[in-house]
């Protein structure tokens, strides 16, 4: 009797857990993201070379985001975070190319989901004219977002990916994020306050 007395609060706090991190990802609709609604019918090759293709196209979109920082805002240490984001993912998007390559033969797609992209420029365009503080603020706002989109599609590939290299690679890139979407959220909450 003890022991399912204890585990109840357990399971409520998982539930919790996972319930909250499925709404972050998900637009305001409670619809998937585009990249993460495309990849859930496919299995096997087609989703490692779909995975791959729009993982590359959001890295790319991340660091066209994180290359903002440099110029909009003034604390060093964003600079710092997004410097390292941008080495990081730049490193992300070399390997899955090489993947592409060896493994299917194929080479990265300008633009590997049109509905993604037009939602990232709209997305980008909310830091028009954005310095300093404002900046920071958008910044904190939407990187996590978009982090958590790739976090999601990460796990997805943890799940369906048929090469052991690429479950490793996804594991250890929804790890990095999340790591990274929690110093976001400490930093957003000590120079901005609670949301």
């Amino acid at each position: 009797m003890h022991r399912e007395i204890k585990t109840i609060p357990t399971l409520v706090a998982a539930l919790i857990i996972v319930t909250a991190s499925s709404g972050f990802a998900h637009n305001p609709g409670g619809k998937p993201d585009p990249m993460n609604a495309s990849l859930e019918s496919l299995k096997g090759a087609e989703f490692e070379q779909s995975f791959l293709q729009q993982m590359i196209q959001h890295h790319r979109s991340g660091i066209e985001m994180a290359k903002l920082a440099s110029a909009q805002t003034t604390r060093t240490e964003l600079r710092d975070f997004t410097s390292k984001m941008i080495a990081n993912q730049q490193q992300e998007i070399e390997k899955m190319s090489g993947w592409l390559k060896s493994w299917y033969n194929a080479s990265p797609k300008e633009v590997a989901n049109p509905a993604a992209d037009k939602e990232m420029k709209m997305h980008m365009s909310m830091f028009n004219g954005k310095r300093d503080a404002d900046f920071d603020k958008a910044f904190l706002e939407m990187m996590p977002k978009h982090h958590h989109a790739g976090v999601e599609m990460a796990e997805q590939a943890e799940k369906k990916a048929t090469h052991s290299e690429l479950k490793e690679f996804a594991a250890k890139l929804a790890k990095d994020q999340e790591q990274e979407m929690k110093q976001m959220k400490e930093w957003a909450q000590s120079w901005f306050g609670p949301a």
